[in-house]
């Protein structure tokens, strides 16, 4: 029996519980390709738990693993600590059982992780679909003498997108796996999230895999390969499932939903037909957003648009692969605000070509653009997740990363240098930064 491991990473004050959302899709999908293929699985989503302490986690965890072979647990690079904490503690109780990690952070740190922690059996890398499958069948075969020892790495070697210690400690990586048919999986299995405890308001449905952009902050374009966009049949066929939950009052949809003109256009007329009752919210790009779109959106019941803007240099921008123009995207933020749409609006903080200059810049962009107090400002600093151009380039981009703790990669935090600003100077301007946060309330 495998049960999937969901760290609790929200603090009380920072939940509420009228927009509480579901944990990452990414257990939910696995979830539902090993049902799918007869596995006895379960989740145990410790979000659910957020009232709880540590010592009542730690019960909790201990009390759920007892009675499964193989425990899957996934991470962000924030979250990354937190999941080692449950590793050890599980390892400690119950050293026979199988661990294995996944997640972005793991799938590009397998290497430092096998050498540093020796309870971490395997790590999927990738997109783990296929991979956790793969690897399940030889541990079920392992396990009921199916395999002979001296096969059993043989077995393993040929699943792409895992990483382990073979029996001389060297470590096997196989490669990243092949891309994942998007139409191919199952819906997310949200039937499988406990009831008890049950919060979630909020529904998060990925349409696509992969991304045309190519941003120096994102990981995304090293995780995914290749670009994938569901169908709108498939996409409707989730906002059924949802919706026959009963308990979710809102969807949001990831990422950019007009990458593609067709796939949106077909997207906003599949509300407009169906009439469905739930409201919605989405990212997209802004620059490119004209009259006729806004009209779209607004037809189609979307209640809220997030975009990320970034900065307003066009400099910083290009340093950044972040290709927009900014006088576009005013352009597009102001024909969304005349659908009477809401706009979440993501800025960016020292990134490589920051200067004193480029952040007033911002700032005094942010104060030109037509929003209101129904709009929310993020501005989040730079953060050079593993697998990003920032973290797998940094002698490029001249940066020097300052903080090591990757509980504190949550964009919160000052975590480089760049040769324009130093760490002393970026937390003397990213105060500024903060307040614009609140200019239009």
């Amino acid at each position: 029996m495998i049960l999937l491991i969901n760290p609790k990473t929200s603090k009380p004050t920072e939940i509420q519980t009228e927009y509480f959302r579901e944990p990452n899709l990414g257990i939910l999908y696995l979830a539902a390709i090993l049902d799918e293929h007869n596995y006895p699985v379960d989740i145990l989503d410790l979000e659910q738990y957020y009232d709880f302490n540590e010592k009542e986690l730690e019960q909790l965890i201990l009390k759920n693993v007892r009675k499964y072979d193989i425990i899957g647990i996934t991470s962000l690079t924030n979250t990354f600590y937190v999941a080692i904490k449950i590793v050890k503690l599980i390892k400690t109780a119950y050293p026979h059982k199988y661990i294995i990690l996944g997640g972005p952070h793991v799938s590009f740190q397998y290497q430092e992780i096998l050498n540093q922690y020796s309870f971490v059996d395997y790590i999927c890398v990738g997109e783990a679909e296929n991979s956790l499958l793969e690897l399940l069948n030889v541990l079920s075969k392992k396990e009921t003498n199916q395999i002979e020892k001296r096969g059993i790495e043989n077995q393993l070697g040929k699943i792409r997108g895992i990483a382990f210690k073979n029996s001389k400690n060297n470590i096997i990586f196989t490669g990243f796996p092949q891309p994942v048919d998007v139409e191919s999986i199952p819906l997310p299995a949200r039937f499988l999230l406990p009831q008890e405890n049950f919060h979630y308001r909020v529904a998060n449905v990925i349409i696509n895999r992969g991304c045309p952009n190519q941003c120096s902050f994102c990981s995304r374009q090293n995780l995914f390969k290749n670009i994938r966009i569901r169908s709108v049949k498939s996409i409707e066929a989730e906002i059924r499932d949802i919706i026959s939950f009963q308990t979710y009052r809102y969807i949001n949809f990831y990422d950019n939903i007009n990458i593609n003109r067709r796939f949106f256009e077909q997207f906003c007329e599949m509300f407009t037909e169906n009439e469905f009752q739930i409201p919605w919210g989405c990212e997209l790009r802004v620059d490119s957003v004209t009259s006729n779109d806004a009209d779209l959106l607004k037809k189609a019941g979307c209640k809220l648009i997030a975009t990320g803007i970034e900065s307003a240099s066009l400099d910083v921008l290009r340093q950044n692969l972040k290709f927009q123009n900014p006088e576009k995207v005013k352009d597009g933020i102001a024909h969304i605000k005349d659908g009477g749409i809401p706009i979440q609006a993501y800025f960016v903080f020292g990134l490589p070509g920051e200067t004193r200059l480029s952040v007033q810049e911002t700032l005094e962009f942010i104060k030109s653009l037509p929003l209101t107090k129904e709009d929310t400002i993020d501005y989040f600093a730079a953060t050079p997740y593993p697998g990003s151009h920032l973290w797998e380039e940094q002698e490029k981009y001249r940066i020097k990363i300052m903080e090591t703790d990757f509980s504190k990669y949550d964009c919160r935090h000052l975590i480089f240098e760049t040769i324009d600003l130093d760490i002393k100077t970026l937390h003397e301007l990213y105060p500024s930064t903060k307040e614009i946060e609140t200019y239009f309330k």
